[in-house]
């Protein structure tokens, strides 16, 4: 009887951990947007996006989630995407998103970045390149 009970608990407290490990670890889908939606997340390691292919003339929306914590030491967790010349910025908080809408005006080649933490500008792996096409 007492093995019984021991197997018992045991299995519940092997249950209880994964669903704990589990969610602690999974993030929700982010709804769904209307429109030209990028999504692109950052964390200390950089943008999971290195290139954006848009319209010249077409609205765009940039979601940009941050997956670090506000307890990072280098930026509170906050990230940044932005392009100059294309008048373009978004901050997303800690483990959380923020969303702009462009429509960019100009055919070219642009460098977007981060210059909240991470190195800013000078760090290659935050930032990219935005082709608006005609």
């Amino acid at each position: 009887m007492r093995l019984l009970a021991f197997s018992a608990i045991a299995i519940l407290v092997i249950f209880a951990t994964g669903y704990l490990l589990v969610s602690a670890f999974s993030r929700p889908a982010l709804p769904k947007l209307p429109g030209n939606v990028i999504d692109i997340r950052a964390d200390m390691g950089g943008f999971d996006v290195q290139k954006i292919r848009v319209k010249v003339g077409q609205p765009v929306t940039i979601r940009l989630t941050s997956l670090d914590n506000s307890h990072h030491t280098d930026g509170g967790g906050k990230h940044q995407w932005a392009v100059d010349e294309l008048n373009a910025s978004v901050i997303a908080p800690p483990e959380g998103s923020n969303t702009i809408t462009f429509t960019p005006a100009r055919v070219g080649e642009f460098v977007f970045y981060c210059d909240i933490c991470c190195g800013g500008r000078a760090n290659p792996t935050m930032q990219g390149k935005i082709i608006v096409e005609s």
